[in-house]
């Protein structure tokens, strides 16, 4: 009997121990070098306080000079530290490609050696040469991956002992201060000069590239409020250096609180941290199903905006991704609503997830949109602007310059060298998109949602200066914000010699949903609209324009189908043939004679009733006589509202 001589089946061996996750440890690095660069650049700016002299000024510059020598040698250490671990974490991401290359080479030889292995046994001698052939190969593919794997574990255990160097050379007082000292240490307010420098989103990128690891690590930690705002450094960078401002600012928040320190200003801070904090863990189980998002943080400017501050936060890399979506917010949105925001950017991705697209979904509050952040009364102005277009323009400007750094960052392998770019703008955020189109925004396709006007001097699709087709709008016949469309003259007649007063224009520019305009409407399955209005709750009226985004809509399915670029599987309607101020001006002349029906009701007849309910008499005929009056009374209310419908004006006037 011929005996073929079949080679060892390998055994599994373990993945790399640091996981993913463990970018929290550079994160948590990052935060603490932040924190303490803060206090190196306070303490260098400050010397003796106001008013001292002489040797006391002296000894209070001496001491803040030398504090702040101590805390930039910690900060020197952190750079250096933060440098190895960054490294470290990029190389244990290849090792884990690495490893799943070999393991796949290992689950295929097993297999081969368990096909040649049940053949071999009893096989008839005129096979043993072929068998032994096969089996020789199999034994040099064995010895092959073994040494792969070694050559492999000898990589990572590289890694390690650099990493592990690395963070010895700088955990002493000692060896801080020579880190600080040395030659060679990064000019971080070089670098600041350089990037200032930059004179638009692909040379900021180009820049960054040409970058060291330990120069992009100093800068990141001396000036994060740069690295992570500045359109053109790739989307990794960025999350980084706002994930250390987040965590340093949530700390200090934290411990305010725990104090009992907190001011109201801190605390309108806070609000605005933890809401952003919210919008990031969005991107986790379990606030959805399935694999954790790569959720990344663009921008973050707590004290933007006087107070409003803002963000952005992405579900999915943007850098990579097949399909981008850029939501704009609108009325009402600040900083502190990040966490609704992202919800709705967290449908959009889950919903082109599930038809099988790689996407990025951007929750976007990088302007000054209209809000009430601070309460009605303090914002008054601020909410005036939802009639003017001065925020729009503005914010449009914005949007431009971060889609722009978006182009800029693309390193993905899409056919056409760069992601589908959808922006969808809501509200207000529309006539902000629309601006931002009409001056030249690069967009894929743009989305109008529940919009009150595409902005002044754009009458037609043309105005937007979109790709030919790719202007979509979605507006529900009982959204009243889309009733807003249209440049309506309100002039109110005064006696005066016949003379009318201007009282200025309603709507934000041509209703984007009109046939005329253009546009590609599609479906948004409106309901309830021919019920009256004053039968509705508030919430179920604001509903109408703010769930365009909500999971399980026709309006977010087709919203996703422009945005992965299905453009055929869009469901189009028609535009609209009437004015929508039309809808406006007939809800003002329906309710207002319905108040005026009220009012009668309310404070006439509802008083004669509990009158005739307690006057009674034997024969009944007091309770009669009242029950007179009130119908009597009703009726007359309910004429009073019909006259006063007939009175109304037949247009706006």
């Amino acid at each position: 009997m011929t005996t073929i001589q079949v080679p060892a089946p390998i055994a599994e061996w373990p993945e790399p121990d640091v996981r993913p996750s463990a970018s929290a440890v550079a994160t948590d690095l990052r935060a603490a070098a932040i924190a303490t660069s803060d206090v190196t650049s306070w303490m260098s700016a400050h010397g003796a306080p106001a008013g001292w002299t002489g040797n006391a000024a002296d000894a209070a510059g001496h001491a803040m000079t030398s504090l702040s020598n101590r805390a930039d040698a910690a900060v020197a250490a952190l750079e250096k530290a933060l440098t190895a671990v960054e490294v470290y974490l990029d190389q244990m991401t290849t090792r884990r490609t690495e490893h799943d290359r070999l393991d796949g080479d290992r689950a295929d030889y097993n297999r081969d050696r368990a096909s040649l292995w049940s053949r071999a046994d009893g096989a008839p001698a005129d096979q043993a040469d072929e068998l032994q052939h096969e089996a020789a190969s199999l034994t040099r593919r064995h010895d092959r991956i073994v040494a792969d794997r070694e050559a492999w574990l000898e990589r990572v255990r590289a890694d390690e002992d650099r990493v592990i160097a690395v963070l010895a050379s700088v955990d002493t007082r000692e060896e801080g201060r020579d880190a600080r000292d040395a030659p060679g240490r990064v000019d971080v307010d070089g670098l600041r000069r350089q990037l200032a420098a930059q004179g638009d989103p692909q040379s900021v990128n180009d820049w960054w590239l040409s970058l060291s690891a330990a120069q992009r690590a100093a800068l990141s930690i001396a000036f994060p409020e740069l690295v992570g705002n500045t359109n053109g450094i790739p989307t990794g960078d960025r999350d980084e250096a706002n994930r250390g401002m987040l965590d340093r600012d949530e700390d200090y928040l934290r411990q305010r609180q725990a104090d009992g320190t907190l001011t109201a200003e801190e605390q309108a801070w806070l609000d605005r941290v933890t809401a952003t904090r919210d919008a990031l863990a969005l991107g986790q189980p379990p606030a959805h199903v399935g694999a954790p998002i790569d959720t990344n943080l663009l921008l973050y400017l707590p004290h933007a905006f006087d107070g409003d501050g803002a963000a952005a936060v992405s579900y999915g890399d943007p850098d990579t991704a097949d399909d981008t979506a850029v939501i704009v917010p609108g009325l009402t949105n600040d900083m502190t609503k990040m966490d609704s925001q992202g919800q709705d950017a967290l449908n959009l991705f889950l919903d082109a997830q599930s038809k099988g697209e790689d996407i990025a979904a951007i929750a976007w509050m990088g302007y000054d949109a209209p809000s009430a952040a601070e309460g009605i009364t303090n914002e008054l102005a601020d909410i005036a602007g939802v009639t003017q277009e001065g925020l729009a323009e503005n914010g449009g400007h914005l949007l431009s310059d971060f889609v722009d750094g978006l182009r800029a960052t693309y390193d993905g392998d899409s056919p056409t060298g760069q992601s589908h770019l959808t922006v969808i703008g809501h509200s207000y955020g529309s006539t902000t998109a629309a601006h931002a189109a009409a001056d030249g925004l690069d967009e894929d396709s743009l989305v109008l949602i529940g919009s009150p006007g595409a902005g002044g001097g754009v009458h037609d699709v043309s105005g937007l200066n979109a790709p030919e087709g790719e202007v979509y709008v979605g507006s529900r016949e009982n959204d009243f914000v889309t009733w807003l469309g249209g440049e309506i003259s309100i002039d109110v007649p005064v006696n005066l010699g016949g003379d009318t007063v201007h009282l200025g224009n309603l709507g934000l520019g041509d209703d984007p949903s009109q046939e005329a305009f253009g546009a590609n409407r599609f479906d948004v399955s409106s309901d309830g609209t021919d019920t009256p209005w004053h039968l509705q709750d508030g919430a179920a009226i604001l509903d109408r324009h703010t769930s365009y985004l909500d999971s399980g809509t026709a309006s977010l399915d087709n919203i996703t189908n422009v945005v992965i670029d299905r453009d055929d599987q869009v469901d189009l309607v028609a535009g609209r043939d009437t004015p929508a101020h039309d809808r406006l001006y007939d809800f003002a002349q329906s309710e207002a004679a319905y108040q005026a029906q009220q009012a009668v009701e309310d404070y006439v007849v509802e008083p004669l009733e509990d009158v005739r309910d307690t006057v009674v008499d034997g024969a009944g005929r007091v309770v009669d006589g009242a029950g007179q009056v009130v119908d009597g009374v009703r009726s007359g209310a309910e004429d009073l509202g019909r006259r006063f419908s007939d009175a109304w004006p037949d247009h706006w006037p």
